[in-house]
């Protein structure tokens, strides 16, 4: 199959260009480069892989961009709460603007496989024992509500010919070419592995934890899936015993590592909160989580340990201070 992927050099793009490779498809990233090129760099010789550096607000890029593929994987976005707060004009532009035109272009060209990257975070605060994809939303940031915006605007656009899936991703963590230290697992892995103690602030807000690698075997699924179970369809993103309380990564890694200090903080700087329900992709599609949130951890702390990462402060495993 030819795939156009969206921000393909990014957090998630980077492990699915090489699963998307390995499966034998051909794989054209679409993506600014703001990150710089190397994530991409391991999959450069690849007679299958292809690199079109652009900007997804400018529909002149994409459609060079889109040529021949017949499925899009949009990924490209202004990524997490502290980034869209401090860019709102941009992450506006970005997350709906440009995803409203690159749906209208796909329409055109009669893309009939595409996979838009939602996020649980569109439930935003929920008092609800567990939430399925049925269930309200609320978001409470800025970076969800243009996911949200964006879902409905897809949904409103959907016909026979042009039909998306969209996938609403839990809270991401583990090891990526493009590794990110501004996400709440990784953080805590990376503080524990170099300072030897971290701090739970809250720690009674639930949130659903998935591997980034599981996320990308979720897209590929999709992507192989055949076109009538996934089209218009919304799946939620996860597994439902990888549920945790924010405290409890805390406790997981202390199991692990007991000579890191774990501090309790009362002050909550994130009030998200939400308990998810990922049933209707296990039965639908089959799908079932591979990485546990302790495996995840302990990834992270090796590379970090065995200098494998290195200068973890460095602005480019963030992504509100590039």
């Amino acid at each position: 199959m030819k795939i156009l992927v969206t921000g393909g050099a990014g957090y998630i793009g980077s492990v699915l260009t090489g699963r998307l490779l390995e499966k034998g498809h051909k794989v054209t990233i679409f993506d600014k480069l703001f990150f710089g090129e190397e994530p991409l760099k391991q999959y450069s010789s690849d007679k299958n892989f292809r690199l079109v550096k652009g900007d997804i607000n400018s529909g002149e890029d994409f459609s060079k961009a889109l040529g021949n593929n017949e499925s899009v994987i949009h990924l490209a976005a202004l990524v997490g709460d502290p980034a869209c707060k401090k860019n709102p004009e941009l992450a506006r532009k970005t997350n709906f603007d440009a995803t409203l035109k690159i749906a209208h272009l796909c329409k055109e060209k009669k893309i009939k496989r595409f996979v838009f990257a939602s996020t649980c975070s569109v439930y935003g605060f929920s008092n609800s024992q567990q939430l399925t994809e049925e269930s309200a939303l609320n978001p409470v940031s800025l970076y969800a509500i243009t996911r949200l915006y964006s879902e409905r605007a897809l949904r409103v656009l959907s016909n026979s010919v042009f039909n998306p899936a969209i996938l609403r991703f839990g809270t991401v963590y583990g090891l990526s070419p493009r590794m990110r230290f501004d996400l709440v697992v990784n953080t805590l892995s990376m503080k524990a592995a170099t300072e030897g103690k971290i701090s739970i602030f809250g720690g009674n807000q639930w949130r659903p934890f998935v591997h980034v690698s599981d996320i990308v075997d979720a897209i590929n699924l999709v992507i192989e899936s055949p076109v009538e179970k996934v089209a218009g369809e919304i799946f939620n993103v996860g597994s439902t015993e990888e549920n945790y309380l924010i405290k409890q990564i805390g406790q997981v890694i202390s199991e692990s590592y007991p000579l890191v200090k774990v501090d309790s903080v009362d002050e909550i700087d994130d009030p998200r909160s939400y308990n998810v329900n990922f049933d209707k992709i296990k039965k639908t599609l089959g799908f079932r989580t591979k990485r546990t949130l302790k495996e995840g951890v302990k990834e992270i702390v090796e590379a970090i340990k065995s200098g494998a990462i290195k200068n973890t402060a460095d602005a480019k495993y963030y992504n509100h201070l590039i």
